[in-house]
Parts: C-alpha cells; structure tokens; sequence
C-alpha cells in the first residue's frame, strides 16, 4: 500500500509544480503590458507643481530605475531591464499611492472638522432641551403651587359678606372725553 501512495504523491508534487510555473507569467504580466509605458505615465502625472515636493523622493528612485533600464537594454540584458521597469513602476506607484493618501488624509480632516462641529451643535442642542424641559417642570410645579391658593382666595372671597354699596365696573368709570374722537 505505501507503494501506491508513493506515485500519488509525486504526480500530485508534479502536478502543483507545474501549475506554479504555469501560473507564473500571468503574475508577472498584473502590472500592465508595458511596465515602463505604465511607470512613464505615472511619472508624468507625478510631475505637477503641487505634488513634486511630497513625492520627490519616490520620483527620483523610479527615474533612476528607469535610466538604468535604459541602460541594461542598451547592453543587451533584457531580462534586468524588464526587472528595472518593474522596479520604477513600483516606485511610480509609490509615489502615486503617496499623493492619495495625503488626499485623502486632507478629506479625512475636513470630515473630522465636521464631525467636531456636529457633535458641539449636537451638545448645545441637547442642553437647550434639558433646560427648557427643566423650566417646564417649575413652571408645571409653580402652577400646582399656584392653584390652592387661588382657589383660597376665590373661596375667602366668596365666603365674605356681599358689601352694601353697588360696585360699578371700571369701563362706567372712565371718562367720556377719551372715547370722543375728534375730527
């Protein structure tokens, strides 16, 4: 039975063997056809005013990388100078990838700035709630307060001997010379 394994195991070691190898070029063609067309593009756009100061290290790595191709293809060796162009795309993405990243952290302060200013109207909000829910309750307990001793008053009031003397209404006492309009 161990006999039987034996092959298994090994056509299956040949099998993954060569998948691998099979499975390799296609990993070296994920950067693009052109690695160095793709690297001279990304420099290219690298190089306006605004970004040459944050990138310009990366930039520099990837123009080296570059000349050095130039250089190896010049001297026939074409294997390195593939490996050269790969180099400076990787440096050129770099520095492309560095030029998102400060983007997006500028984005990520605006939105922080936003969420700050939110959250201090969100706070001062909920304290004008609190406070009018607040004035509520004493004005709902001075309103209890207030009651009873209405209600004692209009008691003792009624409660009082009717005075002997008519009271006329305050309108009867006005005078009639504030209600003549003249013309």
């Amino acid at each position: 039975m161990k006999r039987a394994r034996l092959p298994a195991a090994f056509a299956l070691a040949c099998l993954l063997t060569l998948l691998g190898a099979w499975s390799f070029p296609k990993a070296a063609c994920a950067a693009g056809p052109d690695p160095a067309a793709e690297a001279q593009r990304l420099l290219a756009k690298l190089d306006a005013p605004e970004t040459r100061g944050l990138v310009q290290d990366p930039v520099s790595k990837a123009k080296a990388a570059q000349t050095r191709a130039q250089s190896a293809r010049g001297a026939g060796d074409l294997q390195h100078a593939t490996e050269l162009d790969a180099l400076a795309l990787t440096w050129a993405q770099v520095a492309d990838d560095l030029v998102r990243t400060v983007e997006s952290e500028k984005k990520l302060a605006d939105v922080q700035k936003a969420v700050a200013d939110l959250e201090q109207k969100a706070v001062r909000t909920q304290a004008l709630i609190e406070q009018t829910i607040a004035r509520r309750g004493r004005a709902e307990q001075n309103l209890k307060n207030e009651t009873p001793a209405g209600n004692r008053a209009s008691k003792s009031e009624a409660s009082k001997p009717a005075s002997k003397e008519p009271q006329t209404p305050p309108a009867a006492k006005a005078s009639p010379s504030h209600s003549a309009v003249k013309k």
